[in-house]
């Protein structure tokens, strides 16, 4: 019989060997974020192939920090985390308050998918101050390859906000185009939305009312909002 392979108890090893595998943070952190089935996962964790998203998915679930529900009656599987993810929460925004702070954030922007960013900011539309009917937003990125140049959001009254990759065909109520680069810089606070929209580096058209209030209903990421919060040091003090 086998033997397990003697190792040193240490509960940061522990962690390390169940957080550590590649995707396994994002993975938790989309999960966070709302996504529940695995095409949603896929979505907004672009590169992480399926195959490799179903292993980590099992992983995890053997760690306790997921369950896998599969409806009966329709065969569709929910991911939900557990408790023990939940409590990984302040974790994971600490890394990414870490990234921001000690990393070249601002010089990987360049190199952002299109496809993961339009998914992530659906999260961030605040539908309440807009008009309460069917509201879709298009927005262009000019510079990007023809695949990845137009995104639709849709908003409904009572219903999640959609994405759509091809043209849903409703009437677009606002028209909002900008290079990737300069829409991910404002979404994270490196650059502010008013000046990059009088350098007309972001260009609005479409019914006033929705473009004026741009600034109530795009809610900018948490790193933005707290940018001068995170950007503090954080070197330990001096022991006295």
């Amino acid at each position: 019989m086998r033997s397990e392979r003697p190792t040193l108890f240490c509960p940061v090893k522990m962690a390390s060997e169940m957080l550590a595998p590649k995707w396994t943070i994002q993975i938790l952190a989309e999960l966070w974020w709302g996504s529940s089935h695995f095409n949603e996962l896929r979505r907004g964790i672009p590169g992480l192939s399926p195959s490799l998203l179903a292993k980590r998915l099992r992983e995890l679930e053997a760690h306790g920090l997921i369950e896998r529900i599969e409806s009966p009656q329709t065969g569709t599987v929910t991911y939900l985390r557990s408790a023990a993810a939940v409590e990984l929460e302040p974790i994971i925004q600490a890394l990414g308050e870490w990234a921001y702070r000690n990393t070249n954030v601002h010089d990987r922007m360049c190199h952002a998918e299109p496809r993961s960013f339009i998914w992530h900011l659906r999260h961030n539309i605040a539908t309440e101050h807009l008009p309460d009917r069917r509201v879709t937003l298009q927005i262009t990125f000019p510079e990007q390859p023809p695949k990845s140049r137009n995104f639709w959001i849709v908003c409904k009254p009572g219903e999640p906000v959609d994405v759509c990759y091809i043209n849903p065909g409703f009437e677009v109520d606002m028209f909002l185009q900008a290079p990737l680069e300069t829409m991910v810089s404002v979404f994270f606070g490196y650059t502010r939305l008013g000046a990059e929209i009088e350098r007309e580096r972001i260009s609005l058209l479409g019914q006033a009312a929705i473009t004026r209030s741009i600034g109530k209903w795009l809610v900018l990421s948490s790193y933005a909002q707290r940018r001068d919060e995170i950007m503090q040091p954080r070197g330990r003090q001096p022991s006295r």
